[in-house]
């Protein structure tokens, strides 16, 4: 009896589509079981490479190694019932696509070719005028072919932040996505739900002269229908402080006035007598410079303080002590002798 509900049950969960090829990715082969579940009895092996018929997707799904997917139905020799688990399975394509970054002797410009077969495409030229890296080849939408993850950069120099675009074949030429991200802090590579690559770049806020504050972006994308498509936004948050000194305060066409100096005052360790914090700017990469603490007339010796956006006094005290925020979120509290980092209430990148 319970074995006739297993059956009925079985056929209910059972996903029919066209039969299609697919590619075994495990290295060390992928188990073949007689019900779709890992606790089902190990029948077969495929080796990696192999290729397999998929008959059917149940619904029954499955998580390893951080990789999400659903026990398949394939067709298999001598055997009516044989599934594995779809998340070491790629679609298989006999177009085969390999991927290069070319340079010419005296360029300091990058070129990229494709070869389909014994076919060379150039995607990307000298003359485009771009400097790139290659970040990774995958078949990002499971349709047989490998798509190409470039990020660019500044050529060797620390203007700019770096961005990424992704390259795919649509069977009979290459498709670029947008240009996304301004990172200065390397782009981040992840797996979603069922095997989905995600990308998450940053859209950050800095280089010559730029000023603007606590704007910075971490934008999640992932790859759908030839296009980069924007999944999750995550914002700064700016601590509300008593009293600020920030980059943006100096003049804008000064960006390189470092003898220039600001200062607020304010009672920071509450005997009540005026303290001040002081800051030159550095407009390379609009930033304050040499910024000093002065408490009942004594400079601190604090490295550490001096290249933000911002200082600021929060109402907040450690040991009675006014704490102090840089740029957004990062806070400093007193020790009993000097400002230090407080990890623990800081919220930094």
């Amino acid at each position: 009896m319970k074995k006739g509900i297993f059956t009925l049950l079985l056929m209910a969960t059972i996903t029919v589509f066209c039969q299609k090829q697919y590619v075994v990715t495990a290295k060390s082969g992928l188990s073949v079981r007689n019900k779709p579940s890992i606790k089902g009895d190990r029948i077969a092996k495929l080796d990696f490479g192999e290729k397999v018929t998929v008959i059917s997707q149940t619904n029954f799904t499955f998580t390893t190694e951080n990789i999400h997917g659903y026990w398949v139905r394939i067709q298999k020799e001598n055997l009516n019932e044989a599934y594995v688990f779809n998340g070491f399975l790629k679609p298989y394509s006999d177009i085969d696509i390999q991927y290069r970054i070319y340079k010419e002797e005296g360029e300091m410009y990058d070129g990229l070719i494709a070869k389909i077969d014994s076919k060379e495409i150039k995607i990307l030229t000298i003359e485009d005028e771009q400097c790139f890296s290659i970040l990774e080849v995958k078949d990002y939408d499971y349709d047989g072919l490998e798509e190409i993850l470039l990020e660019f950069d500044a050529c060797g120099g620390n203007c700019c932040g770096n961005s990424i675009m992704l390259y795919s074949y649509n069977g009979s030429e290459f498709v670029p996505t947008q240009k996304v991200g301004y990172d200065f802090d390397g782009i981040k590579l992840k797996y979603g739900k069922n095997k989905i690559r995600q990308f998450i770049v940053d859209v950050q806020h800095m280089g010559h002269g730029n000023t603007t504050l606590c704007e910075d972006e971490e934008k999640t994308y992932v790859f759908e229908n030839f296009q980069f498509k924007l999944i999750k936004t995550k914002k700064q948050h700016k601590l509300k402080a008593l009293l600020e000194l920030k980059s943006e305060d100096f003049e804008p066409e000064n960006i390189m006035e470092v003898d220039k100096k600001l200062s607020i005052e304010y009672d920071i360790d509450n005997n009540g007598i005026p303290d001040s914090i002081e800051s030159g700017y550095f407009g390379r990469w609009g930033i304050l410079h040499d910024t000093k603490v002065i408490m009942n007339g004594k400079e601190l010796k604090n490295e550490a303080l001096g290249s933000s956006k911002r200082i600021g006094i929060l109402k907040t005290k450690t040991n009675n002590i006014h704490d102090l925020v840089l740029d957004c979120e990062e806070i400093y509290i007193w020790n009993g002798k000097n400002y230090v980092y407080d990890k623990k209430r800081s919220k930094v990148k």
